[in-house]
């Protein structure tokens, strides 16, 4: 595991002036997935976008723990849509040619 993939969560918490609490909560409601690295809890950068958009929602429009567990599963549906809706063109492309 390479640090460098990881940011320290105070890190994070420091640069967004918020309470660790509030990922920790994310974390329990399967928002974000922290790391240990070095016994120290850690996220990964690619988990960055969507925990940035989950901190905005939670901040900018008060919303909730379990209202934002709800929006994740939402888009991260839209996004499997979407990714079928390609799929399925591709496949209707090949039969039109």
């Amino acid at each position: 595991m390479k640090t460098k993939d990881y940011i320290a969560l105070t890190d994070f918490c420091s640069h967004y002036g918020i309470d660790e609490s509030i990922v920790l909560i994310f974390s329990e409601y399967e928002l974000v997935q922290l790391n240990t690295v070095n016994r120290k809890p850690h996220v990964s950068r690619d988990q960055l976008p969507n925990l940035e958009r989950m901190l905005r929602l939670h901040l900018e429009l008060d919303i909730n723990a379990e209202g934002l567990q709800a929006i994740h599963h939402l888009l991260d549906r839209v996004t499997d849509l979407q990714e079928e809706l390609k799929l399925l063109k591709k496949r209707l492309e090949r039969f039109h040619q």
